[in-house]
């Protein structure tokens, strides 16, 4: 299959696998809201923020390693690194089960009380149906049975949604907790019966050497989790410190809106990394990478400038009045998004090479940088100061990730993409300094330059399209 069209098909079907589970959290936004306070949300926020956390450090990021080494290779291999990866993750919980207990116990003997140790064991419970969910989804995706996987992310979503509106009334803060661990242990049973994982587990199977090659990949990414955790949530546990619950409920609804974004990016990342390790080193890579490099962050600009044209409408409509200020934290947060998804679509190279170090190397630049920008800005500037440290903390990994990727793929037409960013931006800081993102006028302006700085890629889709169906 033409690896364009091959590239098509696996965003499709990763599309369909993990937007409905992303997706949820927006389309379920005005109910939660309604339902829950802006302190309350603050809270349902922060656990999953624990939760993403944990999740990286518990499974040693196995879930990684998962899809990458059965992939291609015979049943009875692919039977070893499943069964294997499976003994590891219970283990895991076990042993994290005994951490989480010597936790409870020295907080109720000093008194030590914060949103961590006062949900605790629905951290753990949703922590464990997360991982189980992950690695049988991802195995799903390594052994090709892609179908299954994209009707888990629709299973992921009905299953939340039905959840929440029965136990969200009932129980609040504890309902929408328990909405996501039923439906998480639930699509995964989904994943295992229907992708016929079931096969591929057996106890004679598992064989510590296919354990260790999985855990010597996976591993080095635990600190690039860890990073990125600092990056994108360390700002909860210190705005709880500074700004309280309250502040934490407005950034995480303002946080939504860019994370749209976000979502779309990472399901095209999950299908470009099968590309990636399909192509890298073949001829014509390099100009492969370079169009759809410089494509995806044409797209990416011009929905992070209609995300901000409609920012203030997008919170009016999704929440109740009590969160609307959230929206102006909206436009800059698009840029931290930005930042993000260049971090991602250079890290792919890493993959393709299994130099999981650099993941590493770039991952401790942003973490390091999120530490001081966000003790330093939080304090200061409250919520802003939050939102800034997210923005130049990915900036700094998504250089550093270009710059290390550059061993093996130059990227070409930098001055130009250097252009598209400072266009964009001048549009957005415009936005937050008038306090009004609804000039239509200079948003066509700003699009319009976009797609004039890239008339060559442009022509060059035009004449592809003409080629494939107009003159077939």
């Amino acid at each position: 299959m033409n690896k364009y069209k091959r590239l098509g098909k696996n965003t499709f079907l990763v599309f369909i696998g993990n937007t409905g589970s992303k997706l949820i959290a927006l389309v379920m936004l005005p109910f939660y809201t309604s339902w829950l306070s802006v302190e309350d949300y603050g809270v349902t926020d922060i656990i999953n923020v624990y939760v993403s956390f944990l999740v990286s450090i518990v499974s040693c990021c196995i879930a990684e390693s998962i899809f990458i080494f059965p992939k291609g290779q015979k049943v009875e291999k692919q039977k070893q690194y499943f069964s294997s990866g499976i003994v590891f993750v219970l283990q895991a919980f076990f042993v994290s089960f005994l951490l989480f207990g010597t936790v409870d116990v020295v907080s109720s003997m000093y008194g030590f009380s914060n949103s961590f140790t006062n949900y605790l064991w629905l951290i753990y419970g949703l922590m464990v149906a997360t991982l189980l969910q992950q690695f049988l989804q991802q195995f799903t995706r390594s052994i090709d049975k892609m179908i299954v996987y994209g009707m888990a992310g629709i299973v992921l979503t009905l299953l939340t949604a039905i959840c929440s509106f029965v136990l969200i009334p009932l129980e609040g803060v504890l309902g929408y907790v328990l909405s996501l661990i039923l439906a998480n242990l639930f699509t995964g049973v989904y994943s295992f019966l229907f992708s016929g994982s079931y096969k591929y587990c057996s106890l004679a199977s598992v064989n510590n050497e296919c354990c260790r090659e999985m855990l010597q990949y996976s591993v080095p990414l635990i600190p690039n989790g860890v990073m990125w955790w600092l990056v994108n949530a360390l700002n909860r546990p210190v705005m709880e410190t500074y700004v309280g619950l309250h502040g934490i409920g407005l950034f995480a609804v303002a946080n939504k809106f860019p994370g749209i974004i976000s979502m779309i990016f990472t399901i095209f990342v999950s299908s470009w990394q099968i590309s990636v390790l399909e192509e890298y080193g073949k001829d014509g890579y390099g100009s492969f990478y370079n169009k759809i490099f410089r494509g995806v962050v044409l797209i990416l600009l011009v929905l992070l400038v209609i995300v901000t044209f409609i920012s203030k409408w997008l919170v009016s409509f999704f929440t109740s009045l009590d969160y609307l200020d959230a929206w102006i934290y909206i436009p800059v947060l698009t840029l931290g998004v930005f930042f993000s998804c260049v971090s991602g679509l250079a890290g792919s190279t890493f993959s393709a090479v299994r130099k999981s170090r650099y993941f590493f190397y770039s991952s401790v630049y942003g973490g390091l940088s999120s530490i001081v920008f966000n003790f330093l800005l939080i304090p200061l500037w409250g919520i802003w100061g939050a939102v800034l440290s997210v923005v130049l903390s990915f900036m700094v990994m998504s250089v550093s990730r270009v710059a290390y990727s550059w061993t093996y793929v130059k990227l070409t037409h930098i001055p130009r993409l250097l252009l598209m960013l400072l266009l964009t931006c001048i549009y957005i800081v415009s936005a937050c300094l008038t306090g009004s993102a609804n000039s239509l006028v200079a948003v066509f302006i700003t699009i319009g330059l976009l797609l004039l700085l890239n008339c060559d890629l442009l022509h060059l889709l035009k004449r592809k399209i003409i080629r494939r169906y107009i003159m077939k």
